[in-house]
């Protein structure tokens, strides 16, 4: 059993690593509660199951989710005992669509320069800069953009860093540098490469949409010059480059597809599509990427397509979701979705959601040490309900919910993590937590006193309980102690 009793008053935002335990309870450093823990896990694997009596004429088909089971787990089934239940994977169900055999998604991770435009947020040091950099490759992002090495001496001094740290580190990193479709931008990015003699990258970027262009009273003649000047450049130079449509999302095909078409004659490594201003939907986000895919293969080329969003809509996960079926090849955005206005997308929840796709090679169990260490450079306080990492991520005080989830942790960590759950937190080195409070049950009120070491009888748990239900917020775990002593004062 892991789960924990209620948390600590000013408690850490996010879980930690935890360990079984001998004898007493553990603490987990997430909450600073006791925790039991199930043993170690073993193999995983991804498993996707159709369900039967559904044919491609009477419904859509429909999939079993791809669940990483820790074991195949075997289980007397409670309501007939001595028939065998299926492992997990083969009951639980979805009505959601699984991603293609054989896709492949790369993450670029934009935290360290798109990110930190946000406004109200710390700048970090270049070397918590570098440190988070090692812990991005880590976990799986095989793309950086490492800085705009143009906008400033202190920035070119940052990159040079940067990109110091991912040659003598071995980083798996493709490092890419932002700057605008001019020379002046560019020049800086060649100084880095010939310096260092490593592959870079040239992030450029142009405003297209046409309401930009009315503002800025740009001409679209003048723009695509200005792209086909820079990717002739580039090209000459012979340095790799993404080429950037800011606000495509908002861009009409017709002109769209001049700016792919220049993408392909100059063998672009990617073409940036942008959701600059968090505008798209899912629906609209498959047509736009859509459209660009069947571009570039109709041409017959291998440029590819790197799906940029933003979340004023609080759509960015849904969107990069989308743009991963309509076919980009990678997603960018932001850790903690940090960035301009709402942010951009939260890289954590694309990474997690291919994760449980069986798409891609992602350390999970690094997340949230990650997270945790940008939150302290960047001064960004993690919302308590942030999905994965907020301290409210895995926790219930309900009474129900929390009764079946003590019920699901005596069959096996995997019934545990997704019984009230779509995402598995041991996966991620997190726990269940169970608290008591005003919407709490007596499966709450006898697991805080069991788990304390407390008198959990009837008595005592209805008392507890009682007292709970008179309470606006749950009760930390100091707040639990101090009632109990009372109450045992009382009885002596």
């Amino acid at each position: 059993m892991r789960v924990p009793v209620s948390p600590r008053r000013g408690s850490s935002n996010s879980p930690g690593e935890f360990h079984p335990p001998s004898g007493r309870p553990s603490i987990t450093p997430r909450t600073g509660m006791p925790v039991v823990r199930a043993g170690a896990p073993g193999e995983t694997g991804a498993r996707f199951l159709r369900l039967p009596g559904f044919s491609q004429t009477s419904a859509p088909e429909i999939h079993r989710p791809a669940i990483r089971v820790h074991r195949q787990w075997r289980v007397p089934s409670p309501k007939n005992a001595g028939v065998m239940m299926s492992n997990i994977g083969d009951i639980l169900f979805t009505w959601n669509e699984r991603l293609p055999a054989g896709t492949s998604v790369e993450i670029e991770d934009d935290t360290l320069r798109d990110g930190l435009q946000a406004s109200f947020i710390r700048k970090p040091t270049v070397e918590e800069k570098a440190e988070l950099f090692r812990m991005s490759a880590g976990i799986g992002a095989r793309h950086a953009v490492v800085g705009f090495p143009a906008s400033s001496p202190a920035e070119f001094s940052d990159s040079r860093r940067l990109l110091s740290v991912i040659r003598d580190d071995g980083l798996p990193l493709m490092p890419w540098f932002l700057g605008r479709a001019v020379r002046e931008d560019l020049e800086p990015m060649l100084r880095l490469r010939d310096h260092f003699g490593a592959d870079v990258g040239a992030a450029f970027f142009i405003g297209t949409s046409p309401i930009r262009r009315h503002v800025e009273k740009w001409d679209m003649a003048q723009i695509m010059e200005r792209i086909t000047g820079t990717m002739e450049y580039l090209e000459k130079v012979g340095l790799p480059f993404s080429f950037s449509v800011e606000d495509a999302s908002r861009t009409p095909p017709d002109e769209l597809r001049d700016m792919v078409e220049l993408a392909v004659r100059y063998s672009a490594y990617s073409i940036a599509v942008c959701d600059t201003v968090g505008e798209s939907t899912p629906a609209g986000v498959h047509r736009l990427v859509g459209f660009v895919k069947s571009l570039i293969k109709d041409r017959g080329s291998h440029v590819k397509i790197l799906w940029h969003g933003h979340n004023d809509r609080g759509l960015g996960l849904a969107n990069s979701i989308a743009a991963v079926e309509a076919g980009a090849d990678i997603v960018g955005g932001a850790f903690l979705g940090i960035g301009e206005r709402s942010g951009n997308t939260a890289l954590e929840q694309v990474i997690m959601y291919l994760y449980q796709n069986g798409v891609g090679n992602f350390d999970v169990k690094n997340l949230i040490p990650y997270l945790k260490k940008l939150s302290a450079a960047t001064e960004f306080p993690i919302p308590v309900n942030m999905p994965l990492v907020g301290q409210q991520a895995f926790a219930t005080c309900t009474g129900t919910h929390a009764a079946a989830v003590l019920k699901a942790a005596e069959i096996g960590t995997d019934f545990e993590d997704y019984v009230f759950s779509s995402i598995p937190a041991s996966e991620l080195g997190a726990v269940q937590d169970i608290g008591v409070g005003p919407t709490s049950g007596m499966a709450n009120a006898t697991y805080v006193l069991r788990k304390g070491n407390m008198d959990s009888s009837e008595g005592t748990a209805e008392a507890l309980l009682a007292h709970a239900k008179t309470q606006h917020r749950l009760m930390y775990e100091d707040e639990i102690v101090a009632w109990y002593k009372q109450h045992a004062a009382k009885g002596s």
